[in-house]
């Protein structure tokens, strides 16, 4: 007997973006969206409805049997919370008891960086591997930290990569200065080239197109952004030993103008440290989707 194809809603909450798709049992993408994320007014409640529209929209497509659901910020994955997420100024945000009370099946809430590390562990960049770095590189940037093959959580906190001082000249959202995320985000690109070039609004693709061009302060930007990012790389290889470093979020859609720079940073800096592969995600920026398919699909039976 042939058993139906069961579906589930897989959502990545990101700083810019909101990235949904319906998934089968296959992890096959049977349909996908890319909305903004809402950054004004009531930001909790504009989330929630326009995750439970997501799911409304999916479910006239297949019958939707669970849902994962990823959120960035310090977030407890045990209770569904976000303790605090800079960049969408939210606090205490229950998010996974409101949107049970609006979703009727199965629902699942995790951290969006250790969500998309479980893609690429189980059958990403990282299979195979005990120990692994996933670093999301997007409008934030948060390490998931693989250890003898289980991602360390450490009641939401672990992995803030973003905010170690890498020396960068920008004052960071969470107050301190020369955080990573200050210097090689998506957004802190942006600002930096806005900066040097006078020239607002130009996007972080946009620049790397620039680079690949030839263009001079685009290219010192760039520079300064892959440096720094080794130079994160380099403290998390001398603490803790990874085979392997996958690089994802939005940037990683740089591809070679991310990876080469920053596996030559890796190979002039490293002496003594066990030196680990670097490669690109996988699942590219769609990793965070994928993994929340497969948690989703865990709540379910068989």
């Amino acid at each position: 007997m042939i058993q139906n194809m069961e579906y589930v809603v897989a959502v990545d909450v990101g700083g810019t973006d909101i990235k949904s798709a319906l998934i089968d049992r296959n992890l096959m993408i049977i349909s996908e969206k890319v909305i903004p994320t809402p950054l004004s007014g009531n930001t909790q409640e504009k989330i929630l409805d326009s995750l439970i529209e997501l799911v409304a929209e999916y479910s006239k497509i297949q019958k939707v049997s669970s849902v994962g659901v990823s959120f960035p910020g310090i977030f407890d994955d045990k209770n569904g919370i976000c303790i605090w997420s800079e960049n969408l100024i939210i606090e205490n945000f229950h998010i996974k008891d409101l949107l049970e009370k609006r979703i009727q099946v199965p629902i699942i809430v995790r951290h969006d960086v250790r969500t998309a590390a479980i893609a690429e562990l189980r059958i990403g960049a990282a299979k195979n591997t005990d120990n692994a770095i996933y670093m999301s590189l997007g409008t934030g940037i948060a390490a998931a930290i693989i250890m003898s093959g289980s991602i360390c959580a450490s009641n939401g906190y672990a992995g803030e990569i973003g905010h170690v001082n890498v020396n960068g000249k920008f004052a960071c959202v969470c107050g301190k200065f020369g955080c990573l995320e200050a210097a090689s985000s998506t957004l802190a690109i942006s600002k930096a080239y806005a900066s040097l070039s006078r020239t607002q609004g130009v996007s972080t693709e946009k620049i790397h197109s620039l680079v690949l061009q030839g263009d001079a302060t685009a290219m010192d930007v760039w520079r300064d952004a892959m440096s720094a990012i080794g130079r994160a790389c380099e403290i998390l290889v001398t603490l803790l030993a990874p085979e392997v470093i996958v690089l994802g979020g939005g940037l990683s859609n740089a591809k070679a103008a991310l990876l080469d720079p920053v596996s030559q940073y890796l190979a002039d800096s490293l002496s003594f440290q066990q030196r680990p592969r670097v490669e690109l995600a996988h699942f590219g920026s769609k990793a965070g989707v994928i993994g929340c398919a497969i948690i989703a699909f865990e709540l379910l039976p068989g």
